[in-house]
């Protein structure tokens, strides 16, 4: 394949009836432009080419190292699977031994637990049946004192009736005594209507001066209203 620079550089021997140097100059000078852009866009290719080989050779370059960490992850995260494995039994032996432990406590607790609740119940129990007794005795006192009261208000009410009883009498003596005193009292007094007016009108609350006791003997009704000659008789 020629070159541009081959392809500029060429001549051609003269002959009778040849081209024309004119033409041939022309087109080669065409040809040449020509050639000069395919070989631009040859090297500009053969650069990309390049670049694109240079990107293909950091790529592999990549690819193994990605391939090396993609690798040496896979052997950590299957270590790290391992560890985990290892841990979990450790932990779900010790889980278990402790779940042992714990029963067994748990167990013990029960029966302690079981046995505090059985001396409660027989504490409660025994004060339960004090409280009872305690109760009983409380009601028999209650009603011992309630039947005591009864018979000493029924002693009282007794003493009561006969206390009433002996007041009746009492006051039936007195009445009867007072109706014999009333009964020897006269219904009537014999009494003259001059007698029995001068006795209603005295004034007996009035104190009689002592002139009243010397008056002449001619005055026959003193101040009192009495007759001087009945004054004399009494």
């Amino acid at each position: 394949m020629f070159t541009a620079e081959e392809i500029k550089n060429v001549s051609f021997s003269k002959s009778m009836g040849g081209y024309k140097t004119e033409e041939v100059e022309v087109f080669l000078d065409k040809v040449e432009a020509d050639y000069q852009s395919f070989e631009s866009i040859i090297n500009q290719y053969k650069a990309e080419v390049a670049r694109l080989q240079n990107e293909i050779d950091t790529a592999e370059h990549s690819k193994n190292s990605i391939q090396s960490v993609l690798l040496n992850a896979q052997k950590l995260a299957e270590q790290i699977v391992a560890d985990a494995q290892s841990k979990s039994d450790q932990m779900i032996s010790e889980a278990e031994a402790n779940i042992a432990v714990l029963a067994e406590r748990e167990k013990e607790m029960v029966a302690t637990f079981e046995m505090q609740a059985a001396e409660r119940k027989a504490n409660l129990e025994g004060e339960l049946e004090k409280m009872v007794k305690d109760a009983k005795l409380q009601a028999d006192s209650i009603t011992a004192a309630a039947n005591d009261s009864v018979q000493r208000q029924q002693v009282l009410f007794d003493k009561l009736k006969l206390e009433v009883a002996a007041f009746k009498s009492a006051v039936t003596s007195k009445y009867k005594e007072h109706l014999s005193i009333l009964q020897e009292i006269p219904d009537a007094v014999q009494m003259d209507p001059q007698r029995m007016a001068s006795v209603i009108t005295a004034k007996l609350n009035e104190v009689p001066s002592a002139e009243s006791f010397i008056k002449p003997a001619t005055s026959d009704i003193d101040d009192n209203g009495f007759s001087v000659a009945e004054n004399t008789e009494e």
